[in-house]
């Protein structure tokens, strides 16, 4: 699990190197999906595992993969172009706020005080977080992109337990990636943007291509869906929490990020917060 986290770590840092060798979000996360259905589909084979799924669960699929993933994947991916990485990471993982707030008003969940401490530490968090230095402007689209992907992944943390339910993990892996890449080629060819020449990509973007597939996607998943069985849902939930500290360090380390030290404490506050609600389950 701790391996999973470091990988999804890295995922942001390869979508910053690609966009900076010129690429589009849509086709980096076109090339993405593409590539990993495409490998967990030789993977599913390989382990003698039928994708073959009823006609509902295929299109209960397209509105996970092809609307709820896809959307959180651009808008979180996109804001990097706007704001910097370790902020936008720090308000994208706010999510587990998200899928409390949901299961609190919609399925009427009791509220523990564990859990409004919780909230009020993320909420804190978050404001100081987007406590800005007076001589940097704050990209507001930026930030609303990073909030976006996080509604999207916590409803698609929620929809996702019902849907890939008794579904084989490279099955339900599968069908996400694919349909998450006919979303982001449909999103292409509605901005008239062609798949570019591998052969014209700068060599650290062809890099940043392959290591965001491989490494913090596919590998990723696996890890993440063979270790969960093995630790429980609640330590995978806090050992996630081990990927926006990683995502953080490497903005700083590899992109040149820097938050306040009033932002870190932000930081900590919502992962401290983000932590309690994993608890609770």
């Amino acid at each position: 699990m701790v391996s999973a986290s470091v990988a999804y770590g890295f995922m942001p840092i390869w979508t910053v190197l690609g966009q900076n060798s010129g690429l589009t979000t849509d086709f980096i996360l076109f090339f993405r999906f593409a590539c990993t259905s495409a490998l967990l589909l030789a993977l599913a084979r390989f382990e003698r595992v039928s994708i073959l799924l009823p006609k509902r669960k295929i299109l209960e699929f397209v509105f996970l993969g092809g609307i709820l993933y896809s959307i959180q994947s651009f808008a979180y991916l996109d804001s990097l172009k706007y704001i910097q990485t370790a902020l936008s990471v720090m308000l994208y993982h706010i999510y587990p706020v998200i899928v409390t707030l949901v299961a609190l008003v919609f399925f009427k969940e009791k509220i523990q005080s564990k859990t409004l401490l919780a909230l009020a530490l993320c909420t804190i968090g978050l404001v100081i977080i987007l406590q800005i230095p007076k001589d940097i402007t704050l990209n507001y689209l930026g930030v609303a992109l990073s909030l976006i992907g996080a509604l999207f992944y916590g409803l698609y943390v929620i929809f996702s337990q019902s849907i890939t339910r008794n579904c084989h993990f490279l099955v339900s892996s599968f069908y996400v990636c694919f349909f998450s890449s006919l979303a982001m080629l449909f999103s292409m060819l509605k901005a008239h943007e062609s798949i570019p020449n591998l052969f014209e990509i700068p060599p650290i973007g062809i890099f940043a291509l392959l290591a965001l597939t491989i490494l913090s996607t596919l590998f990723a998943m696996v890890a993440y869906y063979l270790g969960m069985p093995k630790i429980g849902i609640t330590k995978t939930a806090i050992l996630g929490m081990i990927e926006p500290l990683v995502a953080v360090v490497l903005s700083i380390w590899i992109l040149g990020d820097s938050l306040s030290a009033l932002q870190y404490f932000g930081a900590f506050l919502i992962i401290f917060g983000s932590i309690l609600l994993c608890l609770r389950r």
